[in-house]
């Protein structure tokens, strides 16, 4: 009979090695799922992030194109004249003998003769 009950007792503990392992097993495979699951929720969450982000730019670049465009009509000659008239400045344009054309340092100045120079100078101004 002994042999009978170790023989049992043997039989008990191989049984429990491959409850642990399927246990182990089981865990392993719920953690990567899980892992997965939260991985995919992240790439979700900052594809809807990178979404909105892109739908903020091509507005704010809509919005900065309307004002460029206003800027430009604003600064038009015609607008300005009419601004000119509206608020009586009464501004005329300078003569040319006042007229004094600044050149930065670094840049070559354009070879003119005086009399040339100063039309452009006064063209120039009168454009402006």
């Amino acid at each position: 009979m002994e042999g009978s009950v170790s023989g049992k007792k043997v039989k008990s503990t191989v049984r429990f090695g491959p409850a642990i392992k399927a246990t182990l097993i089981c865990l392993v495979t719920c953690s990567l799922g899980l892992g997965y699951v939260w991985q995919k929720q992240q790439i979700n969450a900052l594809g809807e992030l990178i979404k909105e982000s892109e739908i903020q730019l091509e507005q704010l670049k809509r919005e900065n194109k309307s004002r460029k465009d206003t800027l430009a009509f604003l600064m038009s000659p015609q607008e300005l004249d009419s601004r000119l008239r509206q608020l009586n400045l009464n501004l005329q344009v300078p003569p040319p003998e006042r007229i004094r054309v600044l050149v930065e340092q670094g840049r070559e100045e354009p070879a003119m003769t005086d009399s040339a120079s100063t039309e452009n100078a006064s063209i120039h101004a009168a454009i402006r």
